[in-house]
């Protein structure tokens, strides 16, 4: 019996050709480091960001009011450390990856407590 299938082609993983040994430089500097896949297609874009500082994000805030886009630029510009550079070039990579980038602003959590 003869098999039929054909295999599908696997996509190309784009990651600006980063090594865990320039990870491990950015996490001293930086102490901890992002990394958002985006998935197009097949395909996958992958880039490495820092957390803001409260410049950045004081920035981000005041842009927003007026053009959510241009804050997610300012965002994205400022906490970018390597990767793929087209998701920075491609509207639909850039959207994709500027939501994950926004989920930073509630990864930490505080609490309060009346003593």
């Amino acid at each position: 019996m003869e098999n039929n299938e054909t295999k599908q082609p696997q996509g190309k993983t784009y990651d600006g050709g980063v090594t865990e040994e320039q990870i491990n430089k950015w996490k001293a500097v930086h102490k901890r480091v992002i990394r958002i896949d985006v998935t197009d297609g097949e395909d996958l874009h992958v880039a490495y960001f820092k957390r803001p500082s409260l410049e950045t994000m004081s920035a981000v805030t005041k842009v927003g009011k007026n053009d959510e886009v241009k804050s997610a630029t300012v965002l994205y510009d400022n906490c970018f450390l390597g990767g793929d550079t087209e998701i920075r070039e491609d509207a639909l990579l850039f959207m994709a990856a500027s939501t994950q980038l926004g989920n930073m602003f509630n990864s930490c959590l505080g609490s309060l407590k009346n003593l």
